[in-house]
């Protein structure tokens, strides 16, 4: 039985930085076959698109001409989240250079150690991809690819999911595949979990109280990059890169019953009812809402700091015990900071701690 597994795989590579730090957008690194992070995705929709113009006039009874608009690329991943390069890679790419690692100005993405933070700042530039896809006759190569959005589904006894959403120039062509079998930079590690999760609330900033109600959480990050300001009269496809207008951090999380305790930080339906809507707001330490993730060695902690809780949502069946759901919507605090997410390895990890670097080529 012959397969072409081993000629499928998913490249994602931090473009150019100038000396002084600015970005070259849709520049590739000129990362070696070894060099390129190649992540273990579930599956892949990037695709080439291009709008279609066409033109009718009276003296005929369908469209006589046509031609093509503006050409772009978009589409997105699924994957299981996991403590290697394509995490990493990912968050860098909704968060900018952040604080502390990674790295910023001319030395790009790098980590040195094995704890990585990064959270918004208003001086953060957030980095463009180049994206290579092996699909078993031919690699594909879009550039300037940019996330335009990220999510996280956490359900009990499974493992974390991401998505994250693409979009950039058209595609640049097809090539020959590489010409070794891909190696993964996280192989030896496992996804984060539910099993050893733990969620957190904090109302006021006091110690953030633990539910153990908790069936599932999901957690959104949308960059809503302006695409129509990165084209221009002259050019079909993106010739700057686009730019992230209102940054919106969106979730939901399902309890297993709609009862809370009122002396604690645990929202719940009476809570919401009689305020109208609740307002957390957490601080650096006991942010509104703390999801840590394990895969029982590494960690991902998300952090959200203030939120605003939307109404609540219970129900039964027939079939189903009653279920709490609540949506909340993530603010800026006093310090500008909406959220921070921070990965956390040890000395044995590979991954991320492997002391990746992408840089100028």
């Amino acid at each position: 039985m012959t397969s072409n597994f081993e000629y499928r795989y998913f490249a994602m590579t931090p473009e150019h930085l100038t000396a002084n730090g600015a970005r070259s957008y849709g520049v590739p690194s000129a990362m070696t076959a070894s060099g390129k992070m190649i992540g273990e995705i579930d599956d892949e929709s990037i695709q080439y698109r291009f709008d279609l113009m066409t033109r009718a006039d009276v003296s005929r009874y369908g469209a006589a001409k046509s031609v093509n608009g503006k050409e772009y690329s978009e589409g997105g991943i699924n994957f299981v989240a996991q403590p290697d390069d394509l995490l990493g890679l990912c968050f860098y790419g909704i968060y900018g250079d952040g604080t502390a690692s990674p790295g910023g100005g001319a030395a790009g993405y790098t980590i040195s150690g094995f704890t990585h933070t990064m959270k918004e700042d208003r001086d953060n530039v957030l980095p463009s991809f180049t994206l290579e896809i092996g699909r078993e006759e031919k690699e594909h190569m879009y550039k300037g690819m940019c996330i335009n959005r990220l999510s996280l589904n956490c359900t009990h006894g499974e493992y974390v999911t991401m998505s994250v959403d693409f979009t950039g120039k058209s595609e640049s062509g097809t090539s020959s595949l590489l010409a070794t079998t891909p190696s993964f930079g996280g192989a030896a590690l496992d996804g984060y979990h539910f099993a050893d999760g733990e969620v957190k609330f904090s109302e006021a900033g006091a110690t953030g109280v633990e539910s153990t109600k908790i069936k599932s959480i999901n957690l959104e990050y949308n960059m809503n990059l302006d695409t129509d300001a990165a084209c221009s009269i002259g050019d079909r496809t993106y010739i700057r890169q686009p730019e992230p207008q209102m940054r919106e951090i969106t979730g939901t999380i399902e309890f297993s019953d709609a009862s809370t305790t009122s002396s604690t930080s645990v929202p719940g339906y009476d809570m919401l009812l009689t305020s109208g809507g609740k307002l957390y707001d957490g601080v650096s330490g006991d942010p509104a809402i703390k999801l840590t993730l394990t895969n029982g060695t590494q960690s991902l902690v998300l952090a959200i700091r203030k939120v605003r809780w939307e109404a609540p949502t219970a129900n039964i069946s027939g079939r189903d015990t009653q279920s709490l759901s609540l949506n909340f919507v993530a603010l800026v605090d006093t310090d500008n900071v909406m959220s921070e997410a921070i990965i956390t390895h040890t000395a044995a990890s590979t991954g991320l701690a492997s002391g990746i670097t992408y840089s100028i080529a």
